[in-house]
Formats: structure tokens, sequence, C-alpha cells
């Protein structure tokens, strides 16, 4: 999905505006504006993201854990990671979408909005399993 939205930007962007959405509220809507050119730092920002995340989820030996890991926990808490990240990614993506809408002035408020719940939702529930998983190893 990232890689569609970049490209449609790329091959849109001479007929963007001279000013897009470069923020937007709480309901999907543009609150602020920038020059067209922000698009390409735009494009840039998620497609390194785009491609980092999913060679970070198969390193789960790289994650910043909120929690000690041992020989007991250490797989649990290794694929609550990579499936935490996974999501990350995925909302990342759609929220990439919705930006890619907006500034194209079709409707976006659906696109970002479930882009943000699924990585928001992600981190969360991500981070209540990976507390779960290291209390579980420890009652071991």
């Amino acid at each position: 999905m990232t890689a569609i939205v970049t490209v449609t930007l790329l091959v849109t962007y001479p007929s963007l505006p001279g000013e897009v959405p470069t923020h937007f509220n709480g309901l999907g809507e543009a609150d602020s504006f920038g020059p067209r050119w922000s698009v390409l730092i735009l494009a840039a920002i998620f497609t390194v993201i785009g491609a980092v995340l999913p060679f970070l989820a198969r390193k789960p030996q790289l994650f910043n854990l909120p929690v000690r890991v041992t020989e007991a926990n250490a797989q649990a808490l290794y694929r609550e990671g990579e499936t935490m990240l996974v999501f990350v990614g995925v909302g990342l993506s759609l929220l990439y979408a919705g930006i890619g809408l907006a500034v194209h002035e079709i409707g976006s408020g659906i696109a970002l909005a479930t882009g943000f719940t699924v990585m928001m939702g992600a981190v969360l529930i991500g981070l209540i399993r990976t507390f779960r998983v290291s209390a579980r190893a420890e009652q071991r």
C-alpha cells in the first residue's frame, strides 16, 4: 500500500495544488496547509518507514522491550513484538493512504481514522500482551 501511495503521489505531483494539507484534526479534516513540495518529504518519510518496519519485524532481538527478556519468555516476547510491528505498519500504511487521499482532496477521514486507530491499538494491545507474557513466564 505504501508503494502504491508513493507512486501515485509522485505521478500526480505536477497536478497538485500549490498548497496541500499538512496536518489533520481529530475528525480527519485538514487544519494546516503547506507548500506542494512538502508531499515529497512526506513520501520519502513514509517510504523509509514502510521499508524499515517489515525488516525490524524480522529482527526481534533488536526490540527495545519494556520487560526483561529471559530464556523462558524470549520466544513469546519476540512473537508479540513482531505482531505489534506488523500491525503498526498496517496502521501507518492506512494513515499514509488517508493523507494521500487528502492531498488529492478526496474524502480521507475514514482512512485517517482507521489508520490512526489501528496503529495506536497495535501499540496498546502489543504492550499489554508483552507485559502479560512476561508475567506468565515469571510465574513458572
